[in-house]
């Protein structure tokens, strides 16, 4: 009953929140970032499937909040449709991961997708193994994606990150991203609303505003067609 009205809830009323931060590619290549010795970060490659795999079991075992939001299946559909996946690598290790993609790209918290102009690049579901942060990682894997793709004639870089989450803030603002505005979505009175104050950023709302019933439409259609089916077959 409680999950019952929480969903109902949420509809009624609910908002979140994103920060969409910007950075010139070239910039972000020329930084210099103090990392602790051993740590190497580079481009994915099919060898670290299974080292990427132990880390995302950790991470869904350690995290509440960060979950991972995809599996290991999802990497070589990811890859084939060109996305790229930088890590730091600590020995057999891989203490953290950043995707990159140069092509619109489904933003799961707010049900919307951002779209890319030519020479921009998406970087999203960044995680720090716990153990490694307060090292400098996050910094370092940009840096080292950011010289990969400058070489490929890539200008802009774009992240987004939740309004709450502090830690990342802190950590873009050291490497001097500029906030480019918020991106909010939620439900008012059963009602979508969708807002974009990101300036030249076009991103599009997968949800119309009569989303809800359309759902709630769905839901009593199918529960009506297995109650006709169940009967017919009494």
């Amino acid at each position: 009953m409680t999950g019952l009205l929480s969903k109902i809830g949420r509809h009624m009323l609910s908002l979140t929140t994103m920060v969409l931060y910007e950075r010139s590619i070239e910039d972000v290549a020329s930084l210099v970032i103090g990392s602790a010795e051993g740590l190497v970060c580079r481009e994915l490659s099919a060898r670290d499937r299974a080292t990427l795999e132990r880390l995302l079991a950790v991470q869904r075992m350690r995290e509440t909040t960060f979950q991972p939001t995809f599996g290991i299946e999802d990497v070589d559909e990811r890859l084939q449709s060109g996305e790229r996946c930088f890590v730091c690598e600590d020995g057999d290790s891989i203490a953290g991961y950043i995707w990159f993609t140069t092509k619109g790209k489904y933003i799961r918290e707010i049900d919307a997708t951002v779209q890319l102009k030519e020479g921009d690049v998406y970087a999203y579901n960044a995680y720090v193994d716990q153990e490694y942060r307060g090292r400098n990682i996050t910094p370092s894997i940009l840096v080292a994606a950011s010289r990969a793709f400058l070489a490929g004639g890539f200008r802009r870089l774009f992240l987004v990150t939740m309004s709450w989450n502090e830690n990342t803030h802190r950590t873009l603002r050291k490497a001097d991203f500029l906030r480019v505005g918020n991106l909010r979505a939620g439900y008012f009175a059963t009602l979508r609303f969708a807002a974009n104050t990101c300036g030249d950023v076009t991103v599009s709302p997968n949800a119309g505003t009569f989303e809800f019933y359309g759902k709630l439409f769905r839901k009593i259609a199918a529960a009506l067609s297995t109650s006709t089916a169940h009967g017919r077959m009494v």
